[in-house]
């Protein structure tokens, strides 16, 4: 059965992607929240945290916006928020750029290739063969944020992005600490592990560290125990909240590595506004914690256009 059912997915997921390309944006969004949660969506009057992600989406045209979803820029607005680098660790960009052949791949430090404008595509160091390095041009020509509706990452710059890659130990890369923080308070933290395996993991705590009974149910197994926190959940809780100030919400990525803190990334459209949360009740749980900016909505109409 899981195997048929398996099958069926990618049998759908074609018509599935060319669908949500095709429908202008304010249908493309319910569409994707139906496909996602199961349910209609609200995104006039949004209650739910997805709704008000979908909301963000369709409405927030905010320079911050656009900042965040601009790999390099954000970035610099982290390094602004925190100029320390002895307290939070912001990887180093050796070279940006749109032709790989340009790169220098020949470093004396692991790196991680990724695009700019864009998530889920990653070329580390030690498997970027030249036949590797030539697909990443594909990067610049995708459009995922066509496909989403996101303007964010629709309005960043279309560059390929080499990083020093974030050190670790062992085969796992280190685990993933995204904390949901509103009004610059950090609320909620869901931890990945083993993200890259066959089974990854996924824990959600509050900021003081207890084990929050919540799941992504998109993830192919359920919780199998909270993992341990790192020994400075302290200081990253803080970094989060300086990371978060001024935003009625964002998602701050961080990693713990031998003690140090690294930046990973702002995410201002978690899940893309169409998580499947259990329990249910999360949604909105969430989505009373965030206030959206009465100052936001001058582009209603301009969004429904296609803008």
């Amino acid at each position: 059965m899981g195997f048929s059912m398996r099958r069926v997915r990618n049998l759908v997921r074609p018509v599935h992607w060319a669908l949500a390309a095709a429908l202008p944006p304010v249908p493309k969004r319910h569409y994707m929240h139906w496909a996602g949660t199961g349910r209609w969506g609200d995104f006039t009057n949004p209650k739910t945290f997805n709704e008000k992600v979908n909301w963000r989406i369709l409405h927030d045209r905010r320079p911050q916006i656009a900042e965040a979803c601009d790999k390099a820029s954000m970035k610099e607005r982290a390094r602004r928020a925190v100029p320390d680098e002895s307290v939070l660790r912001i990887p180093e960009t050796i070279w940006m750029g749109t032709n790989p052949d340009e790169a220098p791949v020949r470093t004396s430090r692991p790196w991680i290739l990724k695009p700019n404008h864009s998530s889920g595509e990653v070329l580390p160091s030690d498997r970027a063969d030249a036949e590797a390095l030539r697909r990443t041009r594909e990067w610049l020509v995708s459009k995922p944020a066509v496909q989403l509706g996101e303007w964010g990452y629709r309005v960043a710059r279309p560059l390929l992005l080499m990083e020093e890659l974030i050190p670790f130990a062992g085969e796992e890369p280190p685990r993933d600490y995204k904390f949901f923080v509103f009004d610059g308070v950090p609320r909620l933290v869901q931890v990945n592990a083993d993200r890259f395996s066959d089974q990854p993991r996924e824990s959600f705590f509050d900021p003081k560290g207890r084990v929050v009974p919540l799941r992504d149910a998109r993830l192919p197994v359920p919780i199998r125990g909270a993992d341990p926190l790192p020994g400075n959940w302290a200081q990253m809780v803080d970094l989060a909240a300086r990371l978060g100030s001024g935003w009625d919400f964002i998602r701050i990525d961080l990693y713990s590595v031998a003690g140090e803190v690294w930046f990973g990334e702002y995410s201002p459209y978690p899940g893309g506004g169409v998580t499947r949360y259990r329990p249910a009740s999360w949604d909105r749980t969430m989505g009373d914690w965030w206030t959206l900016p009465s100052d936001v909505g001058a582009d209603v109409a301009r969004s429904s256009r296609g803008a």
